[in-house]
């Protein structure tokens, strides 16, 4: 029988190989985890934004916890959907509303900028696409 030699030049190329697929696996893993969040698909919505809120002072402490947020989505008429805190007392929400003659959203902000709870609404300007 013979037996085959495999050369250290065989063997450092297999390594190479097999090297530069793990490498390519762990780029796309990592890739895939540090990639921006999605705005959430708002079913129905006619105007999407998101923003930089902060609340009066009796909720301005921390995240907003849902039935807040909830509450306030309907008392102005918006939808919130809490993406996350930047500070203890400054949040990126996403505004969705069904106002169809208000594409850019600004009737909607303005009744929640209107509303006691809320210190502070702004359109979150570096997170928005290029027109």
């Amino acid at each position: 029988m013979g037996s085959q030699r495999v050369t250290l030049a065989e063997v450092a190329s297999l390594l190479g190989r097999w090297a530069a697929l793990v490498l390519l696996v762990s780029l796309v893993g990592c890739a895939a985890r540090s990639a921006p969040a999605a705005v959430p698909d708002e079913d129905g919505a006619d105007c999407s934004l998101r923003i930089l809120a902060s609340f009066s002072p009796s909720n301005a402490l921390n995240a907003p916890d849902a039935a807040f947020l909830q509450k306030l989505s309907h008392d102005t008429g918006v939808e919130l959907t809490y993406v996350r805190s930047l500070t203890p007392s400054l949040h990126v929400l996403v505004l969705s509303a069904d106002d169809a003659d208000d594409p850019d959203c600004q009737r909607a902000l303005g009744r929640l900028r209107s509303d006691p709870r809320v210190r502070s609404a702004d359109i979150d300007q570096r997170r928005q696409p290029q027109r």
